[in-house]
């Protein structure tokens, strides 16, 4: 395909499901030359088309593959941070413990986040490196989590107790609480919003409903000189501290 003479580097962000993550359970540490799973997979076809469109050509690609991209971001309800600082304020306009709504293994399994400024950094780095042209690479905060041992820190921020691991589908529990919702947002004052805006429970539930570790490796990255790490714990709190300073979230 024609491209401008100018044209230096393409990336791609691709994600977890790279490894199959949303099939079920896969090999951990996930590491960028694991076997692929049998097809289809939107990021092998995307991968393929730009591997074989560089050949020849002066300019470089790389690709990343962050897992649970989080930040403060009120315009995406796809935020961790959020549908759980929405589903907190709830259970203590409530009066109801943080009970944790996924699965037993997932509360207790091993699991990371991304950063999204983390991300962007990373993002940088790829595109200028020469060791990371043409090549993949996972991008997560470097360090991994359990929910089991947020969860209480959560709680403990919202002044509420924490509960019980009490599995249900946030995306049909939830939903009929928009009423209520408004009536949170004109008593405590917040920006105008609707539950949704804040919260895209099916995300949820997905992630709250995996039963295994998701970990990746981020040797291969760190090989290239990128260094930077992030405290997933400390950072969740604080956009969602963040959200409640902005009045997103009361």
């Amino acid at each position: 395909a024609a491209h401008d003479a100018s044209l230096q580097h393409i990336h791609l962000v691709e994600g977890g499901k790279w490894y199959g993550q949303h099939l079920g359970p896969y090999p951990t540490p996930a590491r960028e030359d694991d076997p692929r799973h049998v097809p289809p997979n939107f990021y092998y076809d995307q991968e393929d088309l730009l591997r074989e469109r560089q050949r020849g050509q002066r300019w470089t690609w790389s690709a990343s593959r962050p897992n649970v991209i989080f930040d403060y971001a009120p315009q995406r309800a796809r935020n961790i941070v959020s549908i759980v600082g929405a589903y907190a304020a709830i259970c203590r306009e409530l009066g109801s413990p943080l009970d944790f709504p996924g699965l037993p293994a997932q509360f207790h399994a091993l699991t990371e986040l991304t950063d999204a400024t983390h991300l962007a950094r990373a993002l940088h780095h790829m595109a200028t490196a020469p060791a990371c042209a043409n090549a993949a690479f996972n991008v997560t905060n470097g360090d991994l989590i359990r929910w089991s041992h947020l969860w209480p820190l959560i709680a403990d921020a919202y002044g509420i107790k924490t509960g019980v691991v009490r599995p249900m589908l946030l995306a049909e529990v939830m939903p009929g609480r928009d009423a209520l919702w408004q009536a949170m947002v004109r008593r405590h004052c917040l920006v105008e919003s609707r539950l949704e805006d804040l919260a895209l429970w099916p995300f949820a539930d997905a992630l709250f409903r995996q039963t295994f570790d998701v970990v990746s490796s981020t040797t291969k990255l760190r090989k290239t000189g990128f260094a930077d790490v992030v405290d997933t714990e400390e950072q969740f709190l604080a956009h969602l501290a963040r959200y409640r300073e902005q009045r997103h979230i009361p």
